[in-house]
């Protein structure tokens, strides 16, 4: 395989990084008050980087000291966030599309959160592994099978980078002791997952409507659950099958491509089966989640986060405090600070095994057929159409 990693390789990365998956409950680090402060950049400040930066000022773990984004207003409004929150303005990046490289090189930088279209994302995480600048990234990971072999190579090359993918669920201690009790045997060998999301009707328009760009919604969205998936199970699919429709939700639109629905069967070790579906067709009070995992003796809520045996009336609700978008980026900061990159609660491995799951629907979805985890790896969609540096 190219990049220097075996398919082997390819493969067991999310399963060596199974502790790093728990790390949530397992890997704790103390809140990094004492010392200097962290400096910290930002690399896309839009609607989802707009509320991560809110989110980082509010923590005040760390000085933002630099800012990147192509858009001129985006860029303005971040710098301006920053000044009138710690007194003083950041430096901006804004050039040109590889400006954001420059900020990655600073030695004025000691970490960087980015939040940048998915059809970036492979391109920039590997470039900050191989800056050695430990980084908080937007899910998805990546959106095709070659980029992740590029980012599994910088990663083989790079391996104390802290990384923390923004999987803001995995944030939550009271769902990571209900993961661990499920992996304990709580509710016996696990049988069946029972997962949908049904968004309502909507496109979003933009480079969301353009599958090359976005990686359609098995990647750009539905990754959130396959990390629960991913935590829960400790393993990757043998299998998926699935079938959907596009041109429902606009017709008319020919620049759209993006799926509107599908549903796909994924095939487990031990017989475990997990069907999922996931879409935009969904009329007012038709919307709603779901995210359960029958066993032998009960059943789990991981999103609840609760557990339900066979037989009792009463739930088991996870110990432990909460957490999301805030506490994912506490985690991050603390992490860099102690240089740790096991200490994250959602690190690169989820990112690589959420990205598998997607990778393998999405084939045996333009395919219609049935797609195994090798077929998956092997696959040679061509990498995003980034512009040229």
């Amino acid at each position: 395989m190219a990049n220097g990693l075996t398919r082997r390789e390819f493969l067991v990365t999310g399963s060596a990084g199974l502790a790093l998956g728990l790390a949530g409950s397992a890997l704790r680090v103390e809140s990094q008050e004492a010392g200097e402060r962290l400096r910290c950049g930002f690399i896309g400040v839009g609607g989802r980087g707009t509320g991560l930066l809110k989110a980082v000022l509010d923590l005040n773990k760390a000085d933002v000291v630099a800012i990147c984004d192509t858009d001129p207003g985006n860029l303005d409004r971040g710098c301006n966030m920053v000044q009138e929150a710690q007194g003083k303005r950041p430096e901006a990046f804004g050039a040109g599309p590889y400006e954001y490289r420059k900020l990655l090189k600073s030695d004025q930088l000691d970490c960087v959160v980015m939040a940048t279209p998915c059809y970036w994302h492979g391109r920039m995480y590997v470039d900050a592994l191989e800056a050695e600048k430990p980084f908080y990234g937007e899910k998805p990971l990546a959106i095709t099978a070659k980029e992740i072999k590029l980012i599994q190579a910088a990663r083989k090359a790079h391996p104390n980078v802290v990384v923390v993918i923004g999987f803001q669920w995995g944030a939550s201690q009271a769902r990571a002791d209900i993961v661990r009790r499920v992996k304990e045997g709580e509710i016996g060998d696990l049988l069946e997952g029972r997962f949908f999301r049904w968004n309502g009707w909507a496109s979003l328009g933009r480079w969301f409507n353009d599958r090359a760009l976005s990686g359609d919604w098995m990647l750009e969205q539905a990754v959130h659950e396959f990390n629960l998936m991913w935590w829960t199970i400790g393993e990757h699919p043998v299998s998926a099958y699935t079938l959907g429709r596009t041109n429902v939700v606009e017709p008319q639109n020919t620049q759209r491509n993006v799926t509107d629905y599908y549903a796909t069967l994924l095939e487990y070790p031990k017989g475990l089966v997990v069907h999922y579906s996931h879409g935009w067709i969904s009329p007012p009070g038709f919307s709603g989640m779901n995210t359960q995992f029958i066993g032998t003796k009960g059943g789990v809520d991981v999103l609840g986060p609760f557990i339900q045996l066979q037989g009792q009336s009463e739930r088991r609700n996870g110990e432990g405090p909460g957490g999301d978008t805030a506490e994912n980026l506490a985690n991050f900061l603390d992490a860099v600070k102690a240089k740790k990159p096991e200490a994250a609660y959602v690190g690169l491995e989820n990112g690589v095994a959420a990205s598998y799951i997607g990778l393998m629907i999405r084939k045996s979805l333009y395919e219609k057929r049935r797609v195994t985890v090798e077929e998956m790896v092997e696959d040679n969609t061509p990498l995003p159409p980034v512009p040229k540096a």
